[in-house]
Order: structure tokens, then C-alpha cells, then sequence
């Protein structure tokens, strides 16, 4: 019986610098500002009534953004049932 080979997994892991280009490189692309003034608007809400379907990708771009997440330090929120 042959030896299993090992498949990879295809995951290719890449740095904060390179994720700030392709961020930057993409915002200039589809709506002419750097990728910090997009992070900035973002959080500003400056995109919230910008319709997917007039400026395609601009969810994929705000899913690779490193958007920060807002979280509540040291409490608990509890789930409703």
C-alpha cells in the first residue's frame, strides 16, 4: 500500500504591511481615497447608504480592512432567550 501524501493546506499567511497595501491599493481602486482614509470613513459611517450594487467590491474591501472591533472590556453581556 503507497504512503498517503500529506496535502497543504493552501492558506498563505501574510503580514500587517501587506494587508495595509492591498487595502490601500484596493480603496484607491474603487472609490479614489487611501485605504486610511477609507478605515476613517468607515468608522465614521460615511459609507453606510453607499449601495453595493453601484460600487462592487467595496464589501470585500471592508471585509480584508483591519477594521477595528469595538468590544466591552471586563463585562459580560448576557444572551437573551
Amino acid at each position: 500500500m503507497p504512503a498517503l501524501k500529506s496535502k497543504k493546506s493552501g492558506i498563505v499567511w501574510i503580514t500587517r504591511r501587506e494587508v495595509d497595501a492591498l487595502v490601500d491599493a484596493k480603496a484607491r481602486r474603487l472609490l479614489g481615497v487611501s485605504g486610511e482614509k477609507f478605515v476613517a470613513n468607515w468608522k465614521a459611517g460615511k459609507y453606510r447608504k453607499l449601495d453595493s450594487d453601484d460600487c462592487p467590491g467595496v464589501i470585500e474591501l471592508a471585509l480584508i480592512a483591519p477594521l477595528p472591533r469595538q468590544m466591552s472590556v471586563g463585562k459580560k453581556r448576557k444572551r437573551s432567550r
